[in-house]
């Protein structure tokens, strides 16, 4: 098909392009969440030849679907051209639905089980520490911390707090709602949120005691049960209620050690309850009642566990974060040496959510077959309503983990990256359960810690080219350096494939396949298997380009089955870096793989010690104050002069020009670990070539000098392996427009030994073996 033309006019003779088989969910029922206007997603965001993409969607009207490859040749322009970008698709194939596919979301975590067969508790027990109060929605506002009721009709009993901070239980029959078996605390927990709180119901009869911390806090009505001896036909939920048979009354906040009991505990056991802290993993009062206990101490998985011995096995709904202490917890847990195995007092919780979201679980609209003998690149989807011009537009990446061509280079898209920042809000609107990022938070005020990819990603756009924080700053760091780049090695000729964040991490060893690695952009959110993987292929030799600022800053850990990204990032506590997990709150940043998280410098790995340079802050103003270019310190380096000569601008710079701001420098930079004042690293082997000086106007500078910018090293590792390092996320932007930068980056390949279809001949004195390309 011709490039340009509309999609409706695609062949899709090799792309199978198909309506997916009609499927149902399976999940509780729970409270939804309309969607307004058309937003989707593809699954996986990296696809391998002979592999489905799944796309997803959420279209309230008739559409049309239509798949292309992005083209290269205006991304190489020296002057941007967005129109001609766009217009440079080859479409590959299409497809009309006559009817709408609407689906909701339904946000919010919780525990959930069926029926499980229980009478109504006499004692109900629970430590909870709220995040945010419930919403007053209306004057029955309130969030459940354990129920057993379906409002209105059929309602057993439930413990939880209102909207003004009062502690509520509800012991009825399981009949129709009736306000009078409601008991409320004469307290108001307020001015304590962000504290642990013991709360506990006792019945006794008819009469209902809600104790607070041990202390009676209120009294009132009790139902006489209906039945006894049998199921009270409602499922039980942690952290939720049901209204008419959906999960709702979604709490946000913490919980641990949750117990019921058969009769009625004494004023001397809820008090020995409270003075417990939850420290001992089993109740130590009432164990001949007990009729369930879930510590929720669970360090990973989808389930909770009863204690008690009766088996009341409940299943997490939406990822509640999981491996948090629990209210024993001192506040120093977490510092430097801190063991959380080790920790008697540890304890552990749930933080449920009320906009906890991981999957949206929208059916497939379609999927498309990707052909054994497509090439390596960027695609996208674009999804079009029936009348409408405002396109839904959803990259993916074809990724193949063996080159085709000898001595290839990996290009590597920063998917990771991608998905912690691509649910910041766009345009202002709030849906619940779509705002998840590693730079938002939570209803409860805390750090979403799971990123799922199976949502939209409103902000990872195939043709975004300005910042979402200055329109005035050409720059967007989000697909845009890698197409950058891939399109400038395509026009430059020379042998790459793609792959994402996720087949590195699922595979490290397919580095040895490739004469170098080229990480671009921003990619900022490393797992150990990336960052040992990279380290690995180093030492035997491997080769890395790091165009790429802010690079292998934070620890994460994903899970391929679920396509989640775990974060847990601190904070020192210095004014720099506020944001994150406070030094008082470090005990939660251990992932639920049992090791912490954060910045790799800040655990002991730092990235200078595997590529060089560190992140050192970034910049974004809005005006030519924010970049600047590389003066070349090195000029008689062979890099700068083998087998082209490097083009100096006044005979000092390069990167003065690119598509992404008026210099190579800006937005996010890294430099050497002595501009940061840390040590420096072995000389030997070390060229640094540039460095780009900026204005004083950064936003956060971790440096020792002002205005420090990107440093642009050679490091032959005396560890093993070549790296070189641009140190700045406007470097691929720069790959169109500035010949100093073209010139360098073509020696720095050639250097590597990168399969080029030109007609260079090798340097003789840096000739690189040429290894063949494994069949």
């Amino acid at each position: 098909m011709a490039a340009g033309t509309h999609p409706s006019a695609a062949t899709g003779n090799a792309w199978n392009l198909r309506a997916a088989a009609a499927s149902v969910v399976e999940r509780p029922a729970q409270r939804p969440v309309r969607v307004a206007g058309l937003a989707g997603y593809v699954d996986p965001l990296g696809v391998r030849p002979g592999q489905v993409l799944r796309i997803h969607l959420n279209a309230p009207a008739a559409y049309k679907i239509a798949v292309g490859e992005l083209g290269h040749k205006a991304l190489v322009q020296p002057e941007p051209d967005d129109d001609g970008d766009r217009a440079d698709v080859r479409w590959l194939a299409s497809l009309a639905s006559a009817g709408a596919a609407r689906h909701d979301v339904h946000p919010g975590s919780y525990a959930w089980m069926d029926d499980p067969g229980i009478d109504r508790p006499a004692t109900i027990s629970a430590w909870v520490r709220l995040g945010a109060l419930p919403a007053t929605t209306e004057t029955s506002s309130w969030a459940a911390i354990i129920s057993q009721m379906d409002y209105p009709d059929r309602c057993s009993w439930a413990l939880g707090v209102d909207a003004d901070g009062r502690p509520r239980c509800y012991a009825g029959n399981g009949a129709r709602h009736d306000r009078v078996f409601w008991c409320f605390a004469e307290v108001s927990l307020r001015r304590r949120l962000d504290e642990w709180v013991h709360l506990t119901a006792t019945i006794d009869d008819d009469r209902v005691r809600l104790w607070v911390d041990g202390t009676v806090a209120g009294e009132g009505r009790a139902a006489r049960p209906a039945r006894q001896g049998g199921a009270t036909g409602q499922p039980l939920r942690i952290g939720a209620a049901g209204e008419s048979g959906v999960a709702d009354h979604l709490l946000d906040g913490d919980v641990s050690d949750v117990a019921l009991f058969s009769r009625p505990l004494n004023a001397d056991e809820v008090l020995a309850l409270t003075k417990n802290r939850a420290t001992a993993p089993l109740v130590e009062v009432g164990r001949e009642s007990l009729v369930a206990h879930w510590p929720l101490r669970e360090r990973r998985g989808t389930h909770i566990q009863d204690v008690s011995g009766n088996g009341l096995t409940g299943v997490l709904v939406n990822a509640p974060v999981l491996n948090l202490p629990g209210p024993p917890s001192s506040p120093a847990a977490g510092r430097a040496g801190y063991d959380p195995d080790a920790d008697p007092r540890r304890g552990g919780c749930i933080r449920f959510s009320s906009d906890d979201l991981v999957d949206c679980e929208w059916p497939a609209a379609a999927e498309l077959v990707v052909p054994d003998d497509a090439d390596s690149g960027t695609y996208y989807v674009r999804v079009t309503l029936a009348g409408a011009d405002d396109p839904v537009e959803l990259p993916f990446v074809v990724v193949r983990l063996t080159p085709r061509r000898p001595r290839s280079v990996a290009l590597l898209f920063a998917t990771f990256t991608w998905t912690a920042y691509a649910r910041r809000a766009t345009d202002g609107v709030h849906v619940p359960g779509l705002m998840s990022s590693a730079y938002t938070r939570n209803a409860g005020g805390r750090l979403f810690f799971n990123l799922g990819m199976r949502m939209p990603l409103p902000r990872v756009q195939p043709f975004r080219h300005r910042t979402h924080l200055r329109d005035a700053t050409l720059h967007q760091h989000l697909v845009r350096p890698e197409r950058q780049t891939e399109a400038w090695l395509a026009e430059e000729g020379y042998a790459y494939e793609c792959i994402t964040d996720a087949e590195l991490d699922a595979e490290p060893a397919l580095l040895d396949r490739f004469a170098a690695l080229m990480i671009v952009g921003h990619n900022e959110y490393w797992t150990d298997r990336m960052r040992d993987g990279v380290e690995t292929y180093l030492r035997g030799g491997g080769k890395v380009l790091c165009l790429s600022g802010n690079t292998a800053f934070w620890r994460v850990t994903y899970d391929p089955r679920t396509r989640v990204l775990e974060t847990r990032k601190t904070s020192l506590g210095d004014g720099l870096d506020d944001a994150w997990l406070p030094p008082e709150r470090w005990a939660e940043r251990w992932h639920t793989d049992g090791h912490p998280g954060g910045q790799w410098s800040h655990l002991g790995r730092p990235p200078s010690e595997l590529l060089g340079l560190e992140s050192l802050g970034w910049i974004d103003s809005g005006d030519e104050t924010a970049y600047a270019p590389f003066t070349i310190c090195a000029p008689d380096h062979f890099l700068m002069q083998e087998p082209e000569k490097v083009p100096l601008e006044d005979g000092a710079f390069i990167g003065t020009r690119s598509h992404d701001g008026p210099a190579v420098s800006g937005y996010e930079m890294d430099g050497l670990p002595q501009a940061l004042g840390k040590p420096a690293l072995d000389p030997e082997g070390l060229t640094i070539l540039g460095h780009a000086d900026h204005g004083p106007r950064f936003v956060t500078h971790w440096g020792v000098q002002a205005g420090y910018g990107a440093d642009l090293i050679l490091w032959e590792r005396p560890a093993g392996g070549i790296v070189f390092n641009a140190g700045a996320t406007n470097y691929p932007g720069a790959l169109a427009a500035d010949p100093g930068i073209q010139t360098l980056t073509r020696n720095v390949l050639h250097y590597m030994g990168v399969g080029h279809r030109g007609p260079r001949q090798p340097s003789e004195k840096r000739r690189l073996q040429e290894d063949v390309c494994p069949q």
